[in-house]
């Protein structure tokens, strides 16, 4: 697995390397610690499987990264990993494509799983007292749900729907794993799910598949 730290702190990034790397042998960790940095590496030819993203970047914001890549079709997973539990940034990040948030205070348990959670479970992480929050937050929006899809993503919603693993999907699609499982993070976020399963159901009750569509 191949795994980008985007980070300015030197003390986090040789914590966060050290953790990663002990856990597989086959675990391997760059660093940047600005986003020209970061985007650099994620455009040229390593493949990366994760970005873990800070959003207080010194020559661009993290949200601004997201952006980035979602303009240049860089399909790569990314957590947004961060000192600040703003909401509002936190939620405009997931609708910018990251998959999850890990606050710094997580010990480094908390943070494995929830990298295990996102990569390996196919979920949305989020820690519970964030997530409850910005349900409130988000309580009284207007915003259709289930617009927008682009061809792809729907694609992978009717795979998905019908049962397949990310691997299958992928296989189908002619895809690479991590670029299927950001392209459901993004459906995750317009249907506002956290899981396969609510994500095939939602789009089932929006009309978004065919009725013999949803797998039992």
């Amino acid at each position: 697995m191949q795994i980008l730290l985007a980070d300015d702190h030197p003390l986090f990034l040789d914590g966060m390397r050290h953790i990663l790397s002990q856990q597989d042998d086959t675990v391997q960790v760059d660093c940047a610690e600005t986003g020209e940095a970061a985007l650099q590496l994620l455009r040229g030819e390593i493949e990366f499987d994760l970005l873990l993203l800070d959003l207080g970047l010194p020559d661009t914001n993290g949200l601004g990264l997201l952006h980035i890549l979602r303009e240049e079709a860089i399909m790569v997973p990314v957590i947004v990993v961060s000192a600040s539990e703003n909401l509002h940034q936190i939620r405009a990040a997931l609708a910018a494509g990251a998959l999850g948030f890990i606050p710094k205070s997580h010990h480094a348990g908390q943070m494995l799983d929830a990298i295990h959670e996102v990569l390996d479970e196919g979920e949305i992480y989020l820690p519970e007292s964030i997530r409850e929050r910005i349900d409130q937050l988000a309580a009284n929006d207007e915003i259709p749900v289930g617009q927008g899809l682009t061809p792809r993503q729907h694609q992978v919603l009717t795979l998905l729907a019908q049962g397949l693993a990310n691997k299958q999907i992928a296989q189908r699609l002619s895809l690479t794993e991590h670029t299927v499982k950001a392209h459901l993070g993004a459906l995750f976020q317009v249907l506002k799910v956290t899981n396969r399963t609510e994500c095939a159901r939602k789009a089932q009750r929006l009309g978004l598949l065919a009725d013999n569509t949803l797998s039992n």
